[in-house]
């Protein structure tokens, strides 16, 4: 570019500027204060940095934690939605629900009988799945064996009301659950851990010195915060039968014929189990009955208090930042007092000189919540990564937090402004 394009161009960009001060002055005294207080931040790094410290911590956590909290929402959803459509839980207690001790003895588990009576006198149940809680804690082949896997005694209907099917193989039938066969079906995590290079299907593992024939293996279902759902045996019910005489832990799921039936499904079976259980009119439930939405109201619940905990770790973050950025300011002020009165002098109003310092108070927070959203998401990319827990980013929340540092920016930089807007011109241009 030769010299006279120099100039041309010089002279434009002069132009341009002369423009936009006569057409829009608050534009060009925004930009002169963020210039300002970028050049502050420039020659006073280490003051700077330690002023939006507070700031860029607050909004990390809000950034961070509310990204982790949205991928466990999802995951739990996604969850509770593949334990089966409208599937109905029967158990002692509703979660989340406190009872007392005498309750706690007044509660029974379900039984067969009652599992029996719910498939045959509630028209408003398509199936039902009795499980029993197996206490097995070792299951071996060969020499190899896997511990601590979910063992539970259940009937055909159980793929239905989970809508969790086999993969290979096949599930065992009615018949063979009823006469108690010696039949089992795995879950791929224990397919993998005892048959690595060989297909299951035919052989034969022990549980806790009990011989069971695998006849299917289970298709994948995944993890849920951390934990695998994929580490489990099928086996028919009541078929394990090396328990203690007095050990009844049973439960059972059930699915209504349709989504607009499952009010009157839970009615019938609340109805029938009363009825067995000699319950009277005045007496209440000694069994839980509840949808797939108690689960998602509990968990809402629990990640409601850690919004309030995040929300009050970042508030404390924010107003140490605002501290931080009032004391800056206020120093600001003085250093630059003769710079004031020189400004006034060449005729800046009060309010001009407020503006300015709002804004160079706004800047250095708005910096400090763009690098704490950077590194929040840093956070959250790296615990998807790297942990068990998924994360998802959230630009509402991204949003809130930004904003909030900058109005962190306004707020604690109204003082400093109005202290600067106040100074008297004849006695800040004397001021050494």
């Amino acid at each position: 570019m030769t010299a006279s394009d120099q100039a041309r161009h010089a002279s434009m960009m002069e132009r341009f500027r002369q423009r936009v001060t006569t057409r829009a002055p608050v534009l060009f005294a925004m930009r002169e204060a963020v210039g300002l207080g970028l050049a502050a931040v420039r020659a006073y790094k280490l003051r700077a940095g330690l002023t939006i410290l507070g700031v860029v911590m607050g909004v990390m956590t809000v950034t961070g934690m509310s990204s982790i909290i949205a991928g466990l929402n999802r995951n739990v959803a996604s969850t509770i939605q593949s334990m089966g459509a409208s599937v109905v839980f029967i158990r002692p207690f509703e979660p989340g629900k406190h009872v007392s001790s005498e309750e706690w003895r007044r509660r029974k588990w379900l039984s067969q009988d009652e599992a029996r009576l719910i498939a045959e006198r509630c028209p408003a149940v398509k199936a039902v799945a009795p499980m029993e809680l197996v206490p097995a804690k070792v299951i071996k082949h060969g020499s190899d064996k896997v511990q601590d896997a979910q063992v539970i005694g259940t009937t055909p209907g159980y793929e239905t009301v989970h809508e969790a099917f086999v993969e290979r193989g096949r599930f065992f039938s009615e018949a063979e659950a009823k006469s108690r066969a010696p039949l089992a079906v795995i879950g791929i995590d224990i397919a993998d851990a005892l048959f690595t290079s060989v297909d299951p299907l035919g052989k034969e593992i022990m549980v806790d010195n009990r011989r069971y024939e695998i006849v299917g293996v289970m298709e994948r279902k995944g993890k849920i915060l951390g934990f695998s759902r994929d580490n489990l045996l099928l086996i028919p019910l009541g078929s394990f039968e090396s328990h203690p005489a007095d050990f009844n832990y049973m439960v059972a799921d059930f699915i209504p014929t349709s989504t607009e039936k499952i009010d009157d499904a839970i009615e019938q079976v609340r109805e029938v189990l009363r009825r067995h259980r000699r319950l009277r009119f005045w007496q209440t439930d000694t069994f839980g009955i509840f949808t797939q939405d108690t689960f998602t109201d509990l968990y809402r619940r629990l990640t409601g208090g850690i919004y309030l905990v995040m929300i009050a770790i970042s508030c404390i973050g924010l107003v140490v930042g605002g501290v931080g950025v009032m004391n800056i300011m206020l120093v600001s002020v003085t250093e630059r007092t003769r710079e004031i009165g020189v400004r006034k002098a060449l005729g800046a109003t009060k309010r001009d000189v407020r503006w300015q310092f709002l804004t160079e108070a706004m800047t250095l927070t708005g910096l400090g919540g763009t690098i704490g959203v950077l590194v929040g998401a840093l956070v959250a990319w790296a615990v998807n990564l790297l942990s068990p827990f998924p994360a998802a980013l959230q630009p509402t929340w991204v949003l809130i937090a930004f904003l909030s540092s900058v109005g962190v920016g306004l707020t604690f930089g109204l003082w400093p402004a109005v202290k600067a807007a106040r100074l008297d011109p004849i006695e800040a241009l004397r001021y050494e």
